[in-house]
């Protein structure tokens, strides 16, 4: 069941709603207006059909979810967004999701499973993922490389 559901595809108005709401996200994000954001995100979370992981467009939104919290240093509930992201389609695969993990649990004091995470993220992308983050997050794994 759960692949016929990842074949049907959004409707194209539906599609650009979501798309819509995750702009908006964006632009107030990139001003650090995050509490703004915050909303726009939790929309284009909102009218994604449930279950919503089952949908490819889910993982960005869920993505943002997480960064938008992060920056409001909300860990609990980025970590919560990014473990939602990688159930999406394909999001193992997406290195930017586990470094936001591995980020959010170190914030939570759980630095073995932060080590998991961002080394997950390293051997996805390469230590250039690492680049425009505080360095004590590829600290926690440069011993370990």
């Amino acid at each position: 069941l759960k692949n016929i559901q990842i074949m049907n595809e959004l409707s194209a108005e539906l599609y650009d709603s979501i798309i819509h709401e995750m702009e908006q996200g964006n632009n107030a994000s990139e001003n650090e207006f995050f509490k703004s954001a915050l909303k726009h995100y939790e929309r284009a979370l909102n009218l994604i059909p449930i279950p919503q992981t089952d949908w490819e467009i889910a993982l960005h939104v869920y993505t943002a979810l997480g960064d938008c919290c992060f920056n409001l240093e909300d860990y609990p509930s980025a970590n919560s967004y990014y473990n939602k992201a990688l159930q999406c389609p394909d999001a193992v695969d997406y290195g930017y999701v586990w470094l936001g993990l591995g980020q959010s649990f170190y914030e939570l004091g759980n630095i073995e499973k932060a080590k998991d995470a961002l080394m997950s993220a390293y051997m996805l992308e390469g230590k250039e993922i690492f680049e425009d983050v505080d360095e004590k997050y590829f600290n926690v794994i440069k011993d370990v490389i």
